[in-house]
């Protein structure tokens, strides 16, 4: 089974819906590809109405939605840049947790919802939030800020985005997962240990409640690690 998070359920399940849509509404001879009808099928649902980033499944992400409506944010992102990001999301910007639509969107209809996209940004005055190459160079010099990523994607729908157990699946599990962020739990956990837990190697699967992941996952175990640690390290520092 392949790693997985609470939105990337999400976003398979419209991905399929949007896909038939797509095939329905567009076969044939039709007017241009209206970039709004896109974008409420496609994109509304974690990017809300206006573009902030409200969207009911937004919530469910464990890294942030991204606010398409804040100009200086949007205004540092050429047309090829949004036309990717649409295409190929996390595949090709790993540091986004959005799937990209190319297998469901041809590209004129990416090009029609990236010029709908730009009509939501409005003036919010001066970014106070990293720029897109701010981000990008984060992710790839920092692998800290891998871990968080990854955590976030990857752990949080159910372990929780501070690492109490406190996930959006955690309510439906029969058992409460791990808090990592315990201090204690924390000190058991090494690279190893992670690895040969996520790939079932000692564990049965009769009693597992979290997926199997894949090997080629466990290259990013060690930064998932480290970012744990440091969840701890807070919980340990936040006791009186």
């Amino acid at each position: 089974m392949q790693p997985y998070s609470s939105y990337r359920w999400f976003a398979v399940l419209l991905l399929t819906i949007g896909s038939g849509f797509s095939s329905i509404l567009f076969a044939g001879d039709s007017p241009p590809p209206d970039g709004k009808s896109i974008y409420n099928r496609f994109c509304i649902y974690c990017h809300g109405e206006k573009g902030e980033g409200d969207g009911p499944a937004g919530a469910l992400s464990g890294v942030a939605t991204g606010d398409l409506s804040n100009k200086a944010y949007m205004s540092q992102l050429s047309d090829q840049e949004l036309h990717d990001r649409i295409a190929w999301g996390e595949e090709k910007y790993p540091y986004l947790q959005m799937p990209g639509w190319r297998n469901s969107l041809s590209d004129e209809e990416i090009h029609a919802v990236m010029k709908y996209v730009r009509t939501l940004a409005v003036d919010k005055g001066p970014l106070t939030t990293p720029s897109p190459k701010e981000r990008e160079e984060r992710f790839r010099k920092d692998p800290l800020e891998r871990g968080r990523i990854y955590y976030l994607h990857y752990c949080s729908g159910c372990h929780g985005k501070s690492g109490h157990g406190d996930g959006e699946f955690a309510k439906t599990l029969p058992d409460r997962p791990a808090a990592l962020s315990n201090p204690a739990i924390a000190a058991t956990i090494t690279v190893q240990s992670i690895n040969d837990y996520l790939t079932a190697r000692k564990q049965s699967k009769k009693v597992r409640n979290m997926p199997i992941f894949e090997d080629d996952f466990s290259d990013k175990v060690d930064e998932i690690v480290l970012y744990i640690k440091t969840l701890a390290k807070k919980e340990g520092n936040s006791k009186p």
